[in-house]
């Protein structure tokens, strides 16, 4: 039996066939798509994930100031956003003095000690955060989800990141130290940190390893970050810049977590600029390939749209085959481009966030399906609008002229 027009069904099936029949021509086709799409689909979801974790991150510092050792600007910012392990410190006085004022709700105060990577007293290379439970509003809260309370003298509590669990025994510069817990993923440094408090700190500072080592010295009471909640009523930027002008001789940086990451929205900005550049190119050139290959093909094909108008068929019919082509093969390309853009993300996605800096690299479900959608229809306009450029060349051709012009 003949199969029957049914309408949608009848021109999907013609249009599958003329795709299985020229199979080399589909497949080149699908594979300018899946380009196109794999990178547009992986420039924009690295940009959008930038722009989530910086905005994230600043909203999860939970500080109002933060003051720094001027010289180690850049370190601090390193281990608060990327945990990249680094030891800073400087007199924890001016903690004291900073509560003391106007403007000023609450301080606190943290200590940064990078174990020593690949030796015998540190299991591996990682931040160690101290800090003081009864007073600090950053890490605390993240701690009493997981603990109900604050960590104990002796132990520590590890980053999401890190391969420790709950009860299991982690050796730094030499001491055993238990694992009270483990943190969830918090999207900044604090996920590749290990954190205890400071009077387990400041008996891990007598260690020699660490005199050494980290050139720490006989100095007892050092800080390398100080954390500033402002009164409500208290103008932020107004009283940084106080605090800046005040302390700026104790070679102290005065910083907000928002310019503590302009240096990174900055490069963000560029990335931007360079992803809307390559996407700009890329459809042009898919499009530009597209619109030559079906002007080839609809040439090939004259005799059989010469024929197919023969028969009654109109050439809105054959623009629509050549059309409906471009848009199965656009959905061709863009599925396997997104598919394997969101493998490759995954797989590298370490990589890439050491690379770029990055807080980190995640996208939810739905803003990848979301992504994908924009993708498609990206992707299906494109060999649409081709195939229409190119379909339009002989619109104006008479059946005759069609069937005999390749003969």
């Amino acid at each position: 039996m003949g199969r029957k027009n049914t309408g949608n069904i009848h021109y999907t099936y013609i249009i599958l066939q003329n795709l299985k029949r020229k199979m080399s021509r589909t497949i080149l086709l699908s594979v300018f798509m899946f380009f196109m799409v794999f990178m547009i689909f992986s420039l924009t979801s690295i940009l959008c994930s930038m722009k989530e974790g910086l905005n994230n991150t600043v909203k999860r510092t939970g500080a109002d100031i933060l003051l720094v050792p001027k010289d180690y600007f850049s370190s601090v910012k390193d281990a608060l956003f990327l945990g990249i392990p680094s030891t800073v410190y400087f007199d924890s006085s001016l903690a004291d003095k900073v509560a003391k004022e106007a403007g000023v709700a609450t301080v606190s105060s943290q200590m940064f000690l990078a174990t020593i990577y690949d030796s015998p007293c540190c299991d591996e290379a990682v931040q160690m955060i101290a800090y003081h439970p009864e007073s600090d509003f950053l890490i605390q809260p993240w701690i009493a989800k997981q603990l109900k309370r604050s960590i104990p003298d002796g132990q520590i509590v590890a980053g999401s990141r890190l391969s420790y669990k709950k009860g299991d025994t982690a050796i730094f510069f030499g001491r055993k130290f238990t694992v009270a817990g483990k943190l969830q993923e918090t999207g900044m440094g604090y996920d590749n940190s290990v954190f205890l408090n400071f009077n387990t700190a400041e008996e891990l500072l007598k260690e020699p390893v660490v005199k050494n080592y980290l050139a720490i010295g006989d100095k007892k009471e050092v800080v390398s970050l100080i954390t500033v909640k402002a009164d409500k009523k208290a103008d932020i930027e107004k009283l940084a810049k106080a605090l800046q002008n005040k302390y700026e001789k104790s070679n102290v940086s005065v910083e907000t977590p928002g310019r503590l990451v302009e240096s990174t929205r900055s490069t963000l900005k560029q990335y931007a600029a360079c992803f809307i550049f390559v996407g700009a190119i890329l459809t042009a050139f898919t499009f530009a390939a597209l619109v030559s290959i079906f002007t080839i093909t609809m040439n090939e094909r004259k005799k059989e749209y010469g024929i197919i108008k023969s028969l009654g068929g109109s050439s809105l019919k054959i623009v629509s085959f050549t059309i409906g082509e471009a848009a199965a093969i656009g959905i061709m390309g863009s599925l396997a481009g997104s598919l394997l853009s969101v493998l490759t993300i995954s797989l590298f996605r370490n990589l890439i966030v050491l690379h770029l800096k990055l807080p980190y690299l995640r996208q939810s479900f739905t803003s990848l399906i979301l992504l994908t959608v924009l993708c498609t229809v990206l992707s299906v306009l494109t060999g649409m609008i081709a195939a229409g450029i190119s379909a339009a060349a002989i619109q104006g051709k008479e059946t005759y002229a069609l069937i005999r012009e390749n003969e």
